[in-house]
């Protein structure tokens, strides 16, 4: 029975782990007023945003924490916004959805709901 517990933990372990986020690239088409694909560069040290040119649009701190989300941008670009906003991931395969939790960045939260982000395979 310990040996039976033993291994579901180290499965369930390695399942949540290879459905993280983290240390990837995903891409998603954001409409009005983007109106462009772009990719979020999600890095334990840094995180960014990109649109198809590779322009850097966004700079941000992410923070993962089981399935929520947490982006507080940097920087001084057009689209950023420093309050912190939280959203939960809803992983599915190669993709996932965000649904804001908190996000006081009204245009962010607007922008994020619900959009496909789908993994840049290298």
């Amino acid at each position: 029975m310990i040996l039976f517990a033993g291994l579901f933990c180290f499965a369930l372990a390695s399942h949540l782990h290879a459905q993280s986020i983290n240390n990837r690239n995903w891409k998603a088409y954001i409409a009005d007023p983007v109106n462009d694909t772009l990719v979020l560069h999600i890095h334990s040290d840094s995180s960014f945003v990109t649109n198809s040119k590779g322009e850097v649009m966004i700079r941000t701190n992410c923070t993962i924490a089981g399935d929520t989300l947490t982006l507080s941008d940097y920087g001084t670009g057009e689209h950023d916004c420093p309050d912190p906003g939280k959203y939960k991931i809803d992983m599915k395969d190669k993709s996932f959805t965000l649904t804001p939790v908190n996000d006081p960045c009204e245009g962010r939260a607007q922008a994020l709901n619900g959009i496909k982000w789908t993994e840049v395979l290298k």
